[in-house]
């Protein structure tokens, strides 16, 4: 009989600990990623009508930090900046008889949303520790999530003649070389990896339609669409506690 009591008690423990880890997330609600990612041109100059080949005709770097709040355990919003390159050259048998090449230097600010379609209400995978206490931690845990916002990038290009000795082509009415800014638009998945209290590594893959079509400096009289552009980046992902009230907590960064 007695063994029998027992089981109501567990069954209770098993519920308060879970519901005490449902509610974990609200400890942690800042987070800040930093990244490194390659950037896949896509527009006017370069190999526009191949796009696989195009993905990587011209990979640039794009460096940036992303600060992110959850405003739920499967909604976020996040601040994106970023300092991106993008760079291209022309395939001199599909361009028209032209030989181009480019290179942008661009500031890109944005906002996003961010939901979670795996990882805070579904545990994929845990390694907990436990002492005479309890459950001590549930990290290795895997986030999925989609993610889709609106930017603006301030750009900068500089295009060559590569027939002309790599003279820019200051006659040709579609070169501009003047700054340009424009609206951009991200889309994406992405994961990331949690591998103790404070650190998660992250991986993302997006893709950026433009509303202009200058981000590479020209604008061929045969283009049809705007720029755009592939990314794929890599992160480290700090968590950032929190007080009762919602802000974040420094001091206490590293407990």
């Amino acid at each position: 009989m007695k063994n029998k009591l027992w089981i109501p008690v567990i069954a209770l423990l098993l519920i308060t600990s879970v519901d005490s880890y449902g509610q974990r997330w609200k400890l942690r609600r800042y987070e800040l990623d930093l990244y490194v990612a390659g950037v896949a041109f896509h527009g006017d100059i370069g190999e526009a009508n191949k796009p696989f080949a195009n993905m990587f005709n011209g990979f640039r770097p794009s460096f940036g930090v992303t600060p992110r709040f959850m405003l739920t355990q499967s909604i976020a919003v996040a601040v994106d900046l970023s300092y991106t390159m993008y760079g291209g050259k022309d395939d001199p048998d599909s361009s028209h008889g032209r030989y181009y090449s480019f290179n942008t230097n661009a500031f890109e600010h944005g906002i996003r949303g961010e939901y979670y379609i795996l990882g805070t209400r579904e545990n994929i995978f845990a390694s907990g520790m436990y002492n005479k206490r309890g459950m001590v931690n549930s990290y290795n845990r895997l986030f999925l999530y989609i993610y889709g916002g609106v930017s603006g990038v301030l750009s900068k290009s500089t295009v060559k003649d590569l027939d002309n000795d790599g003279e820019e082509p200051v006659d040709n009415p579609g070169y501009n070389n003047n700054m340009v800014y424009s609206a951009v638009f991200p889309v994406g998945v992405g994961f990331k990896f949690e591998i103790d209290p404070r650190w998660s590594i992250g991986f993302e893959g997006g893709y950026n339609f433009s509303l202009s079509d200058y981000l590479d400096g020209y604008a061929s009289e045969y283009s049809e669409y705007n720029d755009s552009y592939y990314t794929l980046s890599v992160k480290g992902i700090l968590k950032i506690r929190n007080d009762k009230n919602g802000r974040p907590v420094f001091k206490k960064l590293y407990r």
